[in-house]
């Protein structure tokens, strides 16, 4: 029908009425043919020989534009980067687990307040893996290794290199896409990856990780220790000033009874007690047999009779002394013997408490001193011969994946548009 429309337009100047005659027949061809024709308007355009060719053009390059720019570039720019441009990344692996070495305490002390081992390992390695990811790791290993100097090397390919004017935030998103960890959760075992750009330094990194890490295990129940240690020493000062106490008090006492021990007080007592008796039981003897020779006023019977009553003058002090009626700023040894006793009571409970809290604090220093908690790796950190990354041809395969989605579906929408046009 076109083709007869071109024809009839191209033939030679007719009368005005041929020419109305053939233009109405022609426009009659057109209404029969379009009641059979999709009624969009580009179709309409075709039939009338009148389609918008500009707006095809815009349509057609803006498609041609977004295929180069979401599929053709990008993969051409992922080529060129991981086949030539990309630095080789060589991982460095190592494996571990966390262990306790604690020591059996006395549970009367120590076990109230203690996590259970098994809980108490799994809880250190969760804090462990959280350390490696953590600020501080930055903070430590700055004190060790410039992450700048070791990762921001001109030598790095721009996009994997760390920027200079990176903050400690960048810097720690930074080391989390070069850090790798994961537990086995069955046994407990985990596995560490660090990712650089040459073996040794690869290497070299992971060792000091491993070391950060032991110390900061052995960190993590310093504290307790340390609130432990004061409380034990302080214990150990309260024992040995009442010790102190209790001994000055004694020796008070002591100073003002005169009496340094009691059974020794005594047993002398007693055996003075003893040869003044028998110096009695001598002088009566003598004073019977010489009182049938002379008379009761005679001076050797008075000198007897006075060196008798001096004698047992001195046994009822004597006896006094052991357990009579104390007088006037005097006591007996036995009401010295309650005071010493309750006093020797009170000193060897002291001695016995502060005896027990200086085992006690020599055992928490002890204990201490040890590497409670350690890292026990099992394999070396590895010295990688070949570098991991990048995967050329995975990573342009996944290219192609992602540049085909996008490429599709922007072109998709674009095409749709069009349509939604007509």
């Amino acid at each position: 029908m076109v083709k007869d429309n071109r024809l009839l337009l191209q033939a030679e100047p007719q009368s005005a009425i041929g020419r109305s005659q053939k233009m109405a027949a022609a426009l009659s061809s057109y209404a029969r043919a379009l009641t059979f024709e999709n009624r969009s308007r580009r179709n309409l355009y075709h039939l009338a020989g009148l389609a918008p060719r500009a707006r095809d053009r815009v349509f057609s390059m803006l498609i041609i534009f977004i295929i180069g720019v979401t599929w053709v570039l990008p993969l051409a720019g992922g080529t060129v980067y991981f086949s030539f441009l990309a630095s080789p990344g060589y991982v460095s692996e190592v494996r571990f687990i966390v262990r306790s070495s604690t020591p059996f305490l006395s549970r009367d002390r120590y076990s109230g307040g203690m996590v259970e081992p098994k809980e108490k390992i799994v809880q250190d390695t969760a804090i462990l893996l959280n350390y490696l990811v953590s600020p501080a790791i930055i903070q430590d290993i700055q004190k060790s290794v410039d992450l700048h100097q070791l990762f921001g090397r001109n030598d790095i390919d721009f996009l994997s290199r760390l920027p200079k004017d990176s903050t400690q935030d960048d810097m720690l998103e930074y080391w989390k896409k070069h850090l790798s960890t994961y537990v086995n959760p069955k046994s407990g075992i985990v596995e560490l990856e660090v990712t650089a750009y040459t073996p040794s330094e690869a290497n070299a990194i992971l060792r000091l990780v491993l070391h950060l890490a032991q110390a900061q295990v052995n960190r993590l129940s310093s504290g307790m220790w340390d609130d432990l240690r004061a409380s034990t020493q302080s214990e150990v000062d309260n024992a040995t000033k009442e010790v102190a106490d209790l001994r000055g008090k004694f020796r008070d006492i002591q100073n003002k009874t005169g009496v340094f021990d009691i059974d020794l007080s005594a047993q002398n007592i007693s055996n003075v007690l003893t040869t003044v008796e028998a110096d009695i039981a001598e002088l009566r003897s003598r004073r019977a047999a010489l009182s049938k020779s002379v008379g009761g006023n005679s001076p050797q019977m008075a000198d007897l009779d006075r060196r008798l009553a001096a004698q047992e003058e001195q046994a009822k002090r004597l006896r006094a002394q052991v357990a009579g009626a104390p007088t006037a700023g005097n006591g007996n040894l036995a009401n010295y013997s309650s005071v010493f006793d309750n006093l020797k009571l009170n000193l060897s409970l002291a001695e016995n408490k502060l005896k027990s809290a200086i085992t006690e604090l020599e055992k928490v220093k002890l204990v201490s001193s040890l590497q409670l908690v350690y890292i026990d790796n099992f394999t070396e950190p590895t010295v990688p011969d070949k570098n991991k990354y990048p995967k050329v041809l995975l990573s342009l395969f996944l290219s192609l994946l992602a540049c085909s989605a996008i490429c599709g579906v922007t072109c998709g929408i674009i095409v749709l548009i069009r349509n939604k046009l007509d």
